[in-house]
């Protein structure tokens, strides 16, 4: 896959690019600046004193691998890592969280970039039969949004954790009309006008995090009545859903407002019980995406020094501020001591 960068800041000088990765060659270290105006500071107010400091001098290579979401915070990870570790050569693939995920139980990776998380299934099922145990850390957040056809007079969508926003249906004779899954649009926009219109969804193909999300989002604790048309890029749905009357979709909010769509706010009761699978030490919403890297470590051991460095990197001001110039959501304080106590490392609080 050829990949492609914005060039968002000065201060990110270069990317080499080439079919199916990214190579980073030897470039001068050079101190991160102090401030960078173009970047709203509030999210990152909080990180100014946890700046990055090496522990090591490592050489080596880390690779990453996975999720398109991820792509362009990754490629700045590599590139501001680099400057500081010029002997570390960091390549990356891209392609979907399934990608990355079984470049690293296949030891083609080093680093899974997931936009979905690892279900306990799976960890389990690795690590039996891996001499290695699976850690799972959140990089960073993405914001989701759903859209419809910009004619739709729906003005908001209501969420909780049990229905989802289709209201699934009841079992037995406590099915009523009010409780079946909406199908017709009519049953969420409430527009007697509406009530012929189907609800299409369009959404990414399986294996894609954005999709795993719009399952849970759309049902809840329940499966999805509806067949979703699937769709290889978020531009093309997109240009669906501007098509379709009836269409509905989710897509990732850090890089476009897409034109010839609407967009629609997630309303989220404020009783709502936490998800089950909510991210250590954070609070967010459900429609804050958590992102994810997934690195293999011995169970009789520690992680290579260029690994350890990497995730360091990650986890400080830099690595966030690298976050937030792709237009993602950087970690709080907090949400960063969560993932190093996950990665078994001490920190002064």
């Amino acid at each position: 896959m050829k990949n492609f960068f914005r060039p968002l800041f000065a201060a990110v000088s270069w990317l080499l690019v080439t079919g199916g990765g990214i190579g980073f060659g030897q470039v001068q270290a050079v101190d991160p600046p102090a401030a960078v105006p173009a970047v709203n500071a509030n999210p990152l107010a909080d990180l100014f004193t946890m700046a990055y400091q090496p522990k090591d001098t490592p050489a080596g290579a880390v690779r990453l691998a996975g999720s398109s979401t991820l792509q362009q915070a990754a490629a700045h990870w590599a590139h501001g890592f680099h400057r500081l570790h010029p002997d570390v050569e960091c390549s990356i693939e891209t392609g979907s969280s399934e990608a990355g995920w079984k470049s690293l139980i296949e030891g083609k990776a080093d680093v899974a970039l997931m936009s979905r998380p690892v279900t306990d299934a799976e960890k389990a099922a690795w690590e039996k039969q891996s001499a290695k145990r699976l850690v799972v850390v959140v990089a960073a957040f993405g914001r989701l949004v759903w859209i419809v056809h910009p004619s739709n007079p729906i003005a908001e969508l209501p969420w909780s954790p049990e229905t989802g926003i289709l209201r699934p249906a009841a079992k037995g004779a406590a099915a009523t009309a009010d409780s079946l899954a909406a199908t017709h649009w009519d049953r969420l926009n409430g527009s007697a006008d509406w009530k012929d219109v189907p609800i299409r969804v369009h959404g990414r193909a399986l294996g894609s995090g954005t999709r795993w999300h719009m399952d849970r989002l759309l049902t809840g604790a329940t499966s999805c009545q509806l067949a979703t048309t699937e769709h290889k890029t978020e531009a093309e749905l997109v240009e669906a859903i501007a098509a379709d009357k009836g269409g509905l979709g989710l897509v990732g909010d850090e890089h476009a407002h897409w034109p010839g769509v609407k967009r629609l706010p997630l309303v989220i009761p404020a009783n709502a019980a936490p998800l089950a699978d909510a991210v250590a030490g954070s609070d967010r919403t459900p429609d804050c995406r958590p992102l994810f890297l997934a690195v293999a470590v011995p169970k009789d051991g520690s992680m290579s020094p260029q690994l350890r460095e990497m995730l360091e990197y990650v986890l400080s001001y830099s690595g966030q501020l690298d976050v937030a110039k792709d237009g993602l959501l950087p970690l709080s304080r907090g949400e960063i001591h969560a993932q190093k106590d996950l990665l078994g490392w001490s920190m002064a609080r």
